[in-house]
């Protein structure tokens, strides 16, 4: 348990803001790729 506490921390201390940053930029690009979060067409439901 203790070993898996190091391991987690030591990867976590390898974390800079660059990786973030990278890894918002292409989770960004994957929605937009996707059309995640993009307006229906019409606009009006017809219920």
């Amino acid at each position: 348990m203790n070993n898996k506490f190091t391991r987690f921390a030591l990867f976590a201390s390898k974390i800079n803001r660059q990786h973030i940053q990278l890894a918002v930029a292409i989770l960004v690009l994957a929605m937009l790729v996707l059309g995640i979060g993009a307006p229906v067409d019409g606009g009006i439901s017809p219920h």
